[in-house]
């Protein structure tokens, strides 16, 4: 993926003229300095990203808008590499495989009109489907193995030791998504679940407030309540835990900045 091509600067002199967003870049180099810079207001970023995502799904361009996507939200993937490359204890091309597909098949499929954060959406989601596909594959590796030992004993085959290759310890979604929500719990109190919720389940602010009787907006300002705590309290939160293990510390602290200062940038409550 490039957007140095002249097909893809084609593709974007086109968007540029006619998308007013785009309007003070008029080269792709500047949007994505842009995006990937940590001044900026958020809110402007996730207008410009989702943007993107509705063009790839429409089909436009679709390469180069992909490049834009993919560049835009390096700092953020980069730093999934990083992690799925520590944990995954797979080669490098491997990863970068795992990486690439999963961010596309989730630009292709996420719907934006329930999407709150799409950079954080995006990030998260990605190291997500990454690590869910990794646990699926490790569950499917350890049960060929099962199966193989159970043959050899059919078969009376002379029993010897069973060399089972190296397999990390993974824990599954659900049980991370819990110690997360443990830890949390001093800091955000009653408004924890709401706060996992709608962080790593991305549920909305209707099917997270309906899961406790609220009302979306009783949802959403208590989400935001427990984020603007969340960000003056984050030192107190381990960053070599668990939280590598969710989405990222990283892209945890990112979604909780996007989501304080992008309520303060539009006047929220």
């Amino acid at each position: 993926m490039s957007i140095r091509t002249a097909e893809a600067r084609r593709a974007y002199r086109v968007l540029w003229r006619n998308w007013e967003a785009l309007e003070d870049f008029e080269q792709p180099e500047a949007l994505v300095t842009f995006l990937t810079a940590r001044e900026g207001e958020p809110h402007v970023k996730d207008g410009l990203l989702a943007g993107l995502v509705m063009l790839v799904q429409m089909g436009a361009a679709a390469n180069a808008f992909v490049a834009l996507l993919w560049l835009g939200l390096w700092p953020g993937l980069d730093s999934v590499y990083r992690r799925c490359l520590r944990r995954m204890e797979s080669a490098p091309a491997e990863v970068v495989s795992s990486i690439a597909a999963s961010f596309m098949g989730l630009v292709a499929r996420v719907n934006l009109s329930s999407v709150h954060r799409v950079a954080a959406t995006l990030v998260l989601g990605t190291e997500r489907d990454v690590l869910k596909g990794w646990h699926k594959e490790l569950q499917a590796q350890r049960q060929r193995v099962r199966l193989g030992t159970l043959a050899q004993a059919d078969a009376g085959v002379p029993s010897g030791p069973w060399h089972v290759p190296f397999v990390p310890r993974a824990r599954s979604f659900n049980a991370e998504v819990e110690e997360l929500r443990a830890r949390l719990l001093p800091l955000t109190g009653e408004d924890t679940d709401l706060v996992v919720s709608v962080l790593l389940r991305e549920e909305d602010y209707v099917e997270a407030g309906a899961s406790l009787g609220l009302s979306p907006e009783t949802a959403r300002k208590r989400v935001q309540r427990a984020l603007s705590r969340l960000r003056k309290m984050k030192k107190k939160i381990p960053e070599k835990d668990f939280l590598s293990q969710i989405g990222g510390w990283g892209c945890f602290l990112e979604f909780v900045d996007f989501e304080t200062t992008g309520r303060t940038a539009g006047g929220g409550d």
